[in-house]
């Protein structure tokens, strides 16, 4: 568990300094890389010699399985260290599966995933989805074109007037 205490304090180190990906996938080479490193080199010493249904014994055997997916992202400075946010993603669908079962027909299913997938791209966009909603439901009157709807995505709409739906 240090080791990965390690590897997530220069993970957040990257974070604090708002480093670009080509800066962050530096600091890995830099510093991640010879603590993972020297955790293989343990890790094949000790390996052969741990009872292989002991608790550290699947521990290690885990993770020399997986060792290749374990580092991949010191490979790219864009890749998350983990895949929490992606798994915190599907989770919420998880827990909110047997609501599908309430939509009543396919296409109320189908305008439950819409919504829900609008709503949780303006989350992921930094986006608060009550003000969200509210400013596109005030704009979606006055959309004419594909362009004024596509302007409504929430990677597209202006957070300044997100912001002042927000103050108002």
């Amino acid at each position: 568990m240090r080791i990965y205490r390690k590897l997530y304090k220069i993970e957040r180190e990257a974070k604090n300094k708002n480093c670009s990906a080509e800066q962050r996938y530096q600091l890995r080479l830099e510093k991640a890389k010879p603590i993972l490193d020297e955790f293989k080199k343990w890790l094949d010493k000790t390996y052969p010699t741990l009872l292989p249904k002991s608790p550290l014994g699947k521990a290690a055997a885990y993770v020399i399985k997986h060792w290749e997916g374990l580092i991949h992202y010191l490979s790219d400075g864009r890749l998350e260290i983990d895949n929490n946010l992606t798994e915190q993603e599907i989770k919420m669908f998880v827990i909110i599966r047997k609501n599908f079962l309430f939509a009543c027909s396919v296409a109320g299913a189908k305008s439950l995933c819409a919504h829900l997938s609008l709503l949780r791209s303006a989350i992921a966009n930094g986006l608060e989805p009550c003000c969200y909603i509210k400013a596109i439901l005030d704009a979606l009157p006055t959309c004419q074109t594909l362009e004024d709807y596509e302007g409504l995505l929430p990677w597209n709409i202006d957070l300044s007037e997100v912001s002042a739906m927000k103050a108002a």
